[in-house]
């Protein structure tokens, strides 16, 4: 016996399907990249008021964020969050500076990056210098790659 949707009820079968897919997709994502792990000490459940630059990219533990990251900061620490759409299993971070180590600036093509590793794992996020040359006061020093 075989399981076969009527031609009417294939559309609205995907249609369903596409929120369910998005939210499981979301939720891998931020496990694969080290999202969760982060948020687990760095989470920023209130406050804010940091200034930001949007649509930034970047990485998180591998996983790609390309033009969907929030950056900003100031004397409390880097503060990271993903647009609200991608936001499901993403909240927003604020990082301590005292956390954040191991600077590498480098060039990939056109574009130059910011490497470090944060918290007690030593996730690896990798943003636009661009974003970041607000912060380059409070950032640990940069050596280049």
């Amino acid at each position: 016996m075989s399981l076969q949707l009527s031609p009417h009820v294939m559309p609205w079968f995907f249609l369903a399907l596409f929120p369910v897919m998005f939210v499981i997709v979301s939720y891998v994502l931020a496990s694969m990249g080290g999202w969760r792990r982060l948020a687990r000490d760095y989470r920023l459940d209130k406050g804010g008021g940091f200034p930001c630059s949007s649509f930034t990219s970047g990485e998180v533990g591998g996983v790609e964020y390309r033009g969907c990251l929030t950056v900003g900061g100031d004397t409390r620490g880097l503060y990271l969050a993903v647009l609200l759409p991608f936001r499901l299993g993403h909240p927003p971070l604020c990082i301590p500076w005292a956390d954040v180590r191991d600077r590498v600036h480098e060039r990939r093509f056109f574009l130059h990056w910011d490497t470090f590793r944060v918290g007690t794992d030593g996730v690896e996020l990798r943003i636009r210098s661009s974003a970041l040359a607000p912060l380059d006061g409070y950032l640990p020093a940069a050596r280049q790659a």
